[in-house]
């Protein structure tokens, strides 16, 4: 078990290239928008958040089982966000995905 972690916010790219090694970006001859996939972060990730970071809704649907059929929880994505990424460090606004990092 980690003793300390913390949840980051990855753009898309950054995302897909830790799920599958690449993203769309990876076919276009003018390369990665914004920044190299994953360069600023080390490699104690993982996709997702902390199931202590999730809402009270989310954990209560999570915990009692009482979630409706379509529940869907949201607390690992922003939709849109102008933050800039914390795993490539691009400005462009977009989409943000939830990693953690830890320390070991």
């Amino acid at each position: 078990m980690t003793e300390e972690h913390w949840t980051l916010w990855v753009c898309d790219n950054c995302m897909f290239h830790h799920a599958n090694g690449e993203c769309g970006d990876c076919f276009r001859e003018e390369g990665h928008e914004g920044g190299e996939p994953l360069s600023l972060l080390s490699d104690h990730v993982s996709l997702g958040m902390m199931y202590s970071e999730h809402s009270e809704d989310c954990l209560f649907h999570i915990m009692e089982g009482g979630a409706p059929g379509d529940y869907e929880c949201d607390c690992e994505a922003d939709t849109f966000s102008k933050s800039p990424c914390d795993g490539c460090g691009s400005t462009y606004y977009g989409a943000r995905n939830a990693m953690t990092e830890w320390s070991e």
